[in-house]
């Protein structure tokens, strides 16, 4: 399997929401969390317009989004997640079975449009942590002969429940995040929804686990858990370590690494064309601000 060596920058104007010591930024969906988990907190409630660009040299991935909370209770949000291999028939000159009758490759570009609803369940104090149920509708438009061949869906709907608590541990604050997901999404649904293989709803675990060095600083990992629906193409989980700095309540500049597994765990070619075993690894920047 080829393992690429890949840089991202991501450019992203989001919700953040710092008071005291808590911090949220707009997780890959839209929704307000970490970088790929969403959490207990709500976002900041002033609207939010957000814009990432990540290019690994092999693919590009990005997104544009909106998002905000009404009365500090709901949230809802919007983004289009767009997934873009680069690789056409006229760049290539290639035809057979990796293109479909359009004459698009496969996986060529993939959007998947993504509408969210979080609902805030507990507030988050002294004893109690943050506790808020969600919801993800997702549309894909990966072409027919892919998900006809995987026997998927277009469309899906995720479920989650999310608890955050932010703990004092000596001189710093620790924050705990635990998010339990039930989806069919094959990578977040830009491979589309379940498959002939398997077709029931996967419980998912997803943690975000931070540290406060200082009120601005926080350092911190998270991990994914992702179902594995399609046979011939192994999905692995997701997992990120991230630096944010916070320089007020209205900005946070992030740096991370992370490892996303491959879009598609087949050797190149194994599947009709080269657009395969696109490996999701690199390092990210983000800025993000809301209104």
């Amino acid at each position: 399997m080829k393992i690429l060596r890949t840089t991202a920058l991501a450019l992203t104007m989001s919700s953040v929401c710092v008071t005291g010591s808590q911090a949220a930024v707009t997780q890959v969906e839209g929704q307000a969390g970490g970088g790929i988990v969403p959490w207990g907190l709500l976002s900041a409630g002033k609207p939010t317009v957000s814009a990432t660009w990540v290019d690994t040299g092999d693919y590009t991935l990005s997104s544009v989004a909106l998002q905000g909370s009404i009365a500090n209770w709901v949230e809802l949000s919007y983004a289009q997640i767009t997934f873009d291999t680069g690789r056409h028939p006229k760049h290539d000159g290639l035809t057979g079975t990796a293109l479909d009758p359009n004459g698009e490759w496969l996986l060529a570009k993939v959007d998947v449009d993504v509408i969210g609803a979080k609902v805030k369940v507990l507030d988050m104090n002294d004893t109690l942590p943050a506790v808020a149920v969600g919801f993800q509708f997702k549309k894909t438009n990966v072409t027919d002969t892919f998900l006809n061949a995987m026997g998927a869906d277009d469309t899906g709907m995720d479920f989650y429940v999310a608890v955050t608590k932010i703990l004092p541990i000596a001189s710093r604050k620790l924050l705990l995040n635990g998010t339990i997901r039930a989806t069919k999404g094959n990578q977040l649904g830009i491979l589309g929804f379940g498959s002939k293989w398997e077709d029931d709803y996967q419980a998912e675990f997803e943690t975000s686990i931070g540290v406060f060095l200082n009120d601005k600083t926080v350092v911190g990992l998270e991990y994914r858990m992702k179902p594995d629906n399609i046979a011939p193409l192994k999905e692995e989980d997701w997992g990120d370590l991230f630096f944010a700095y916070f320089p007020s309540k209205n900005m946070a500049i992030v740096a991370a690494a992370a490892v996303f597994g491959d879009i598609a765990a087949a050797e190149h070619g194994a599947a009709g064309g080269n657009n395969f075993g696109l490996d999701q690894r690199g390092l990210y920047l983000q800025v993000q601000t809301n209104f």
